[in-house]
Order: C-alpha cells, then structure tokens, then sequence
C-alpha cells in the first residue's frame, strides 16, 4: 500500500510537530500495511518561495531520517509537496521542484471556492506548457463549492489524476460517493492527508479493507501500480 499524501515531516507545517510524532504516524501507517508514502508539506506561495520551502523540507527530512536511522518497521519516504492553486503558478520559475520525487507530477490543492476560467486555463498550462501532471489533492473537499456547476467534471476530463483521502470511504454520508468514484475509476490514488496521530490520522488500512470488500483488490492494484509509476519505483 502507497500513501500518495502525507504531512509527516516535523515542524514544516500543520502537520507533525516532533519527530517524535512522525515516528508515531510512521509506525502506524507500516502497521496498516503502509509500505511507502510520500511527506507532501503545504507549499503556499503566500508564505514562502520555493527554494526556501525546499530548503526547510530537506532540513525536515533530515531530522527525520536521523530520528528513524534504526527503525526497521517503517514505509520508504519519498519527497513531494502539496502544492495551493495560485494565479500564476503555470508560469512560476522552478515549479518542477516541488513535483513528487524528481518527476513530472505535482500534488496540486485546488482553491476552496467556485472554480472560474482563469483557474482552468492555469492547470491547462500547467499539463501543456509546463509538461507536468497535476494530482489533485482531495478531489472529493471541492464537490460542495462546485454546485451548480460542471467544474469537477471538466477538472476530471482533463489530464490530471485525482486522489481521494482515506477517510472519505469511512464517512456515512461520503461512503458510497466514494465508492462509486472509484468503481467509476475517477480516483487514480489514495492518500491518508495524516497530519498526527490523533485529529487527523493513519486511514489507509481501513479504506483499503472497505474497498478491497465492497469493490475487489484489482481497484487496489491499480493505484498502487500508478503510484509507484508517479513515484519511479
């Protein structure tokens, strides 16, 4: 199993806040059948530029890979960042950098309101232009600001891959939403989007029970055969 969105590393954002509790989420995550993932801290352009993100998320890396040098009983880390919608972004100097693991793929975090053209043509550019492929964080967190409209659609029918956090299969009222996305294959990938151990935890084991039972593992081997595609392992 590959955890495609985490925020594992320590003190880099809201997510772990020691290394401590990355060890913590670590151990949990390997214990749920977790054998990969990748530490994807928020990138806000608000708040930071890239070479210093990067230089902070390197420096958080470390600290953890120290922390965990005798640790057997953990998921391989790979790098990447969750990268917040800005105006300009398709024309940002060195936005490759922040793609999972060297790749051409970026987790990208779409705005929290009405999509208009001007945020479509920005992602357009991003797969044309810029030759990446945007991931799309959480696809299901953007449904309700979409109303009305056929923005998920035509975000879907364009050239990104869309992935879906654990807990939504795990939800009464998104279960079967989520569900049917999947069978649909409208979600390409899985991720925890674990922020600690206790508000915002470890999911996958769960959410891979409840596909597994409700939809077969192949659905299972799909995402995990395109994960390590995205991650070049």
């Amino acid at each position: 199993m590959i955890d495609m969105h985490t925020h594992v590393l320590p003190h880099i954002d809201d997510g772990s806040k020691s290394t401590d509790m990355s060890l913590d989420m670590l151990k949990e995550s390997y214990r749920q059948g977790v054998s990969t993932l990748v530490a994807t801290p928020h990138f806000y352009i608000k708040n930071d530029n890239i070479e210093s993100f990067i230089e902070k998320r390197d420096k958080a890396y470390k600290r953890l890979m120290e922390k965990i040098k005798n640790e057997d009983e953990i998921p391989d880390i790979y790098l990447g960042a969750e990268v917040f919608y800005f105006n300009g972004i398709s024309k940002m100097d060195g936005i490759e950098k922040l793609c999972i693991n060297n790749s051409k793929y970026i987790l990208l975090e779409m705005p929290f309101n009405k999509w208009n053209s001007r945020v479509f043509q920005e992602v357009d550019d991003l797969i044309y232009n810029r030759r990446l492929t945007p991931v799309i964080a959480h696809l299901e967190r953007f449904v309700n600001f979409q109303k009305g409209t056929d923005n998920i659609e035509r975000l879907v029918s364009m050239k990104v891959i869309p992935q879906m956090n654990g807990e939504n299969l795990m939800g009464f009222f998104t279960k079967g939403k989520a569900l049917k996305w999947l069978s649909d294959g409208v979600i390409k990938l899985l991720g925890s989007d674990m922020h600690n151990t206790e508000t915002r935890p470890q999911n996958l084991g769960k959410a891979c029970e409840i596909i597994s039972k409700k939809l077969g593992k192949g659905i299972l081997d799909d995402i995990e055969g395109l994960s390590k595609e995205i991650i070049g392992i």
